[in-house]
């Protein structure tokens, strides 16, 4: 307690009397400073007792982190230490298991210790998604349209099926599961030749962007209502609102730019479009669903086409017909999707 003694003779430092220092306050203390003749000097100090030290410090900063592959990363930038009594705690980092080089997930771990020895590990997943392109469409001259109908199955799906053999065109369907009661539309448009793609099983924007999580499980609820019906899974979806919605930002900053690679790694693939009827953006009537259509075709080669067949589009099947003849007419050919078909991702914007 005492740091400078200046005297001409030898001195001793001691208590004025015995103190024990057993309970958590502030003591006050009398230190006596005496030299070889014996005169002395008496100063008053104060002890702060308090708990032993038994907690390590806490770190922060070390939420979960997701890079694409070769990405660079500090491991130290925003992660925070503090300790309650340690000035100066410290922490060491181990990625020995890390590789971006190689899509998966991994753990890092963060050592972190005190001058009292009070030690802890955290641990910090990082997940390596794949970085890839998009699948163009060939500019080879060829009029192309890929004909999706988002939302189904409902009662609208069997008089559009109906419409679809009229004209001997395949599509492809991208299924929910909000109508129980027509899933099997499902296998019935697959045994006419059809294509089964995933969107979502419950359609519920708010649930299935919160997070993750929340997507895969509502995507693996549809995927195995698909291979009830059809006895296979399909690895074609697409997004509820496309890649480049926004509506998911409101539920969760950054997750469309996460869950595009994330599907792709898992062996999905997702496709947006390019052409619409506009009957999902609000147009009710039969002509405004022509008008919407012969706009978004128009001066295009090769087009992913837009639908929908759940139970509230009437006026989608009543206006199927006129929009199908002007595709003919306009010289397009109709393909269904598969391994090979161009993506038309959009830019995603969350």
């Amino acid at each position: 307690m005492v740091t400078q003694i200046q005297d001409q003779s030898s001195t001793t430092v001691y208590f004025k009397e015995d103190y024990i220092f057993n309970e958590i306050k502030i003591y006050e203390v009398h230190v006596i400073v005496e030299d070889s003749y014996h005169n002395t000097t008496e100063k008053i100090a104060y002890v702060k007792v308090e708990e032993s030290d038994t907690n390590p410090p806490t770190l922060s900063g070390i939420d979960k982190l997701t890079l694409l592959l070769g990405d660079a990363i500090d491991l130290k930038e925003g992660v925070t230490i503090q300790d309650d009594h340690d000035d100066n705690p410290t922490y060491t980092i181990d990625d020995t298991s890390l590789n971006l080089k190689q899509i998966g997930e991994y753990t890092v771990y963060y050592h972190v210790s005190d001058q009292y020895d009070n030690e802890e590990t955290y641990s910090r997943n990082i997940e390596i998604l794949s970085s890839y392109d998009n699948r163009e469409a060939t500019k080879d001259g060829i009029k192309t349209c890929y004909l999706t109908f988002d939302d189904g199955p409902s009662s609208n799906t069997k008089e559009i099926l109906d419409i679809l053999d009229e004209y001997n065109i395949k599509a492809t369907f991208f299924v929910t599961g909000t109508a129980p009661d027509y899933f099997d539309y499902i296998k019935e448009a697959y045994d006419r030749g059809h294509v089964i793609g995933l969107d979502s099983y419950s359609h519920d924007y708010e649930y299935i962007y919160t997070s993750v999580k929340n997507y895969l499980n509502d995507l693996n609820k549809i995927k195995e209502v698909v291979y009830e019906q059809i006895g296979e899974y399909t690895k074609y979806i697409r997004f509820p609102g496309g890649s480049s919605n926004l509506v998911s930002k409101k539920y969760n900053e950054g997750i469309m730019s996460v869950l595009t690679k994330k599907v792709i790694d898992l062996g999905y693939q997702y496709y947006d479009w390019t052409s619409i009827n506009g009957d999902g953006e609000g147009i009710k009537t039969v002509d405004g669903l022509k008008e919407k259509a012969l706009e978004e075709i128009d001066g295009k080669e090769d087009i992913m086409f837009l639908m929908h067949d759940s139970g509230t589009q009437d006026n989608t099947v009543t206006a199927l017909p006129y929009i199908l003849d002007e595709l003919i007419e306009r010289g397009y050919e109709f393909r269904t999707i598969d391994d090979t078909s161009p993506t038309f991702h959009h830019t995603v914007q969350n």
